[in-house]
């Protein structure tokens, strides 16, 4: 009969996740949007399997409109990266663009588009900056603010909740009212959303875990004094 291993030897390891679960966050949240960032720099670069298979995966999670993404342009003559908002800003004035272009990754001649869109390219970015601050303040044994619920929900959430709800320069073709430098709207509120959410969550998580870690000591200390 096949044995397996006690659960109480997983113990010290499960405990070491709980106490750096912030670090593990951290770094997985950075590469999460790297990769998504680097899935254009791919394909300037030839890289076209790697880059092709990043934009299927974050497909799952955004809708790549490419009306509503940026543009990365990487000059192979003098290695220069030159950004662009939309697809219709890459584009000469001549060509037309398309209005759903969720297929569509770029060319050579403009540039191609990030993974993700302008909305959650500023929310995991968001996650990531907030990640990285609050893992830094945790092991400096800083005072880490906490976020309201109030706070939270109103510099948080109502403003991804309204931007989401007003018509943009990447959709007047269906609007006669447009809010202009809509990229730039977007990913601000997409950035205070994921930076806040991560603010508000980070530290009712953290206090969980240590509960729990103290649970664990207290387990085994308690075990130590039975065996004497």
């Amino acid at each position: 009969m096949r044995s397996f291993p006690n659960l109480a030897t997983f113990a010290p390891v499960k405990s070491k996740i709980i106490k750096y679960w912030t670090n593990i966050a951290t770094i997985l949240s950075g590469i999460y949007i790297s990769l998504a960032l680097l899935a254009p720099l791919l394909i300037s670069t030839g890289l076209h399997k790697p880059g092709n298979l990043l934009y299927r995966i974050f497909s799952a999670v955004c809708h790549q409109n490419s009306s509503k993404s940026w543009f990365f342009s990487v000059n192979p003559k003098t290695s220069s990266l030159t950004i662009f908002p939309s697809l219709e800003a890459a584009l000469p004035p001549s060509v037309a663009p398309c209005v759903e272009c969720s297929a569509f990754l770029g060319a050579p001649e403009f540039g191609w588009k990030t993974a993700l869109c302008h909305r959650c390219t500023g929310i995991y970015l968001g996650v990531f900056g907030a990640s990285l601050i609050f893992n830094h303040l945790k092991h400096k044994h800083l005072r880490i603010p906490k976020l309201t619920t109030y706070l939270y929900l109103f510099i948080g959430l109502s403003p991804i909740i309204i931007n989401t709800m007003m018509p943009t320069d990447a959709t007047n073709a269906f609007n006669t009212f447009a809010i202009p430098n809509s990229h730039i709207i977007s990913t601000v509120t997409g950035f205070l959303f994921g930076s806040l959410s991560i603010w508000y969550a980070y530290p009712q998580i953290d206090s969980h875990a240590e509960k729990y870690i103290y649970k664990l000591s207290q387990q085994r200390l308690s075990k130590g004094n039975n065996q004497q």
